[in-house]
């Protein structure tokens, strides 16, 4: 479950908190993914031959390990020369060109540079691997040419591995510029220097050499008198790719690979120079995903919402009339005692006024007694089940309400927004930053 950064202060899963308070009582920890979490990907490609295998250049430089050591395919025999080996076993029959089989072949679009070779199935493996490391990732969530292009904010939005608890006098900073009284979610700060470094081994320029040509950085984030950028990321923006399909350039210098991700980054072409055994990122072209094309995403949820519990003439009508000007993109606390369940019986929506139209950042609650449905695509809550919920009075400890939806059929790991207050109407209530209309 994962949101972009347009809805990123958003909602509270696992214990992710939104509006007013702080992580949900109960949630489960860890809703963070870490690197220990990313589980190591399976090799399903046979191991290519140790010498007839790495014709035409080493797509793997030594950082990665290299294929020097890998043990050589074992070798098997046709029944008859007329006989080709299953497409599985094509690799472990002994080939020495290393190549993927016939069938593989057809299934990938990449066109072999002049002079240069496909990958075998264990350097797309180990590509695979490499790219799903915390610090490489971030570089396929945005289409770019240049370096000043990419957008470091998907870059480094986990971290990218070089994060650090952000201190007392940096969360102090946080919370004065955006005129927050508390931290919401998870809080993290990432040295300006360790920025550097990263981006000097990735892309071969230092965060202001990026700016100066062009970049628009990370300006939100950056605190002079901590040299430092901190942020409150209380998700992930992880993707899991898998790198289907590679070719090496003539020289072994440039390998350009295909990766699939998810919905988000359904398919991109990456190239990443190789030279001197160090890997560096060239370029990333998105071919598809929601990210280049939002009409992509209503067209294929428009066609999910057949089984959604919310009736189809509330989308065709979606509003958010009510004036809300006086609570809106600001910290303000109303009458807690007025947020109740009964309160809030009825359909309320909510969408982030700067992310454009895309309804994959809609957000439609139904609450019909003691029932709820959810609709946040973004989060992949779709109107199709019912749950429990309930408004959690936390007055005794200064908090203000939680709206809660136990999703997972237990108290723990709600799916939780923090009411600041309700308009004397009812017809919206506010979280911080966040107003849910009345339909």
């Amino acid at each position: 479950m994962r949101k972009k950064l347009a809805v990123l202060a958003g909602v509270c899963v696992l214990g992710l908190c939104v509006g007013c308070g702080q992580q949900a009582d109960g949630a489960a920890q860890g809703h963070e993914i870490s690197e220990a979490d990313v589980s190591e990907t399976e090799n399903d490609g046979a191991e290519a031959d140790g010498e007839g295998g790495l014709s035409g250049g080493d797509a793997l430089p030594d950082e990665a390990g290299g294929l020097a050591d890998e043990a050589g395919a074992a070798e098997t025999e046709a029944d008859s020369a007329d006989v080709q080996p299953a497409a599985d076993d094509w690799n472990r029959a002994g080939l020495e060109s290393g190549e993927p089989s016939p069938s593989a072949k057809e299934e990938k679009g990449l066109e072999i540079p002049e002079n240069g070779r496909r990958l075998t199935e264990e350097e797309l493996a180990e590509y695979t691997e490499w790219i799903q490391d915390f610090s490489n990732y971030g570089f396929l969530l945005s289409d770019w040419e240049n370096p000043a292009e990419i957008d470091l904010y998907q870059v480094f939005y986990s971290s990218a591995g070089v994060g650090r608890p952000g201190t007392d006098e940096e969360k102090r900073a946080h919370l004065a510029r955006w005129n927050y009284a508390e931290i919401e979610t998870d809080f993290g700060a990432i040295d300006k220097a360790a920025v550097d470094a990263l981006l000097l081994d990735k892309v071969g320029f230092t965060y202001d050499e990026l700016v100066a040509t062009g970049s628009q950085g990370m300006k939100d984030w950056y605190y002079a008198e901590t040299d430092s950028f901190c942020s409150e990321s209380g998700d992930t923006n992880y993707c899991r790719f898998v790198c289907v399909d590679g070719v090496l350039n003539e020289d072994g210098t440039v390998v350009t690979l295909q990766f699939d991700g998810d919905d988000w980054v359904r398919t991109c072409e990456v190239k990443v120079s190789v030279e001197s055994g160090h890997r560096r990122f060239l370029s990333n072209h998105i071919a598809e995903g929601w990210i280049r094309d939002t009409e992509t995403f209503s067209e294929t949820h428009t066609e999910e919402r057949g089984d959604c519990l919310i009736e189809a003439s509330v989308f065709e009508n979606l509003n958010m009339d009510a004036d809300a000007s006086a609570v809106e993109n600001t910290y303000v606390l109303g009458d807690w005692g007025k947020i109740t369940k009964e309160a809030l019986q009825g359909i309320w929506y909510y969408h982030p006024k700067d992310v454009g139209d895309s309804e994959e950042y809609d957000v439609v609650l139904q609450f019909d007694g003691d029932k709820a449905v959810v609709y946040y695509p973004a989060v992949e809550f779709y109107g199709d089940t019912y749950y429990e919920w309930d408004v959690v009075d936390r007055s005794s400890r200064g908090l203000c309400p939680e709206l809660a939806i136990y999703w997972r059929g237990t108290k723990e790991g709600e799916l939780a927004w923090y009411i600041l207050g309700i308009s004397e109407e009812r017809d919206y209530f506010w979280c911080n930053g966040e107003v849910f209309y009345k339909q």
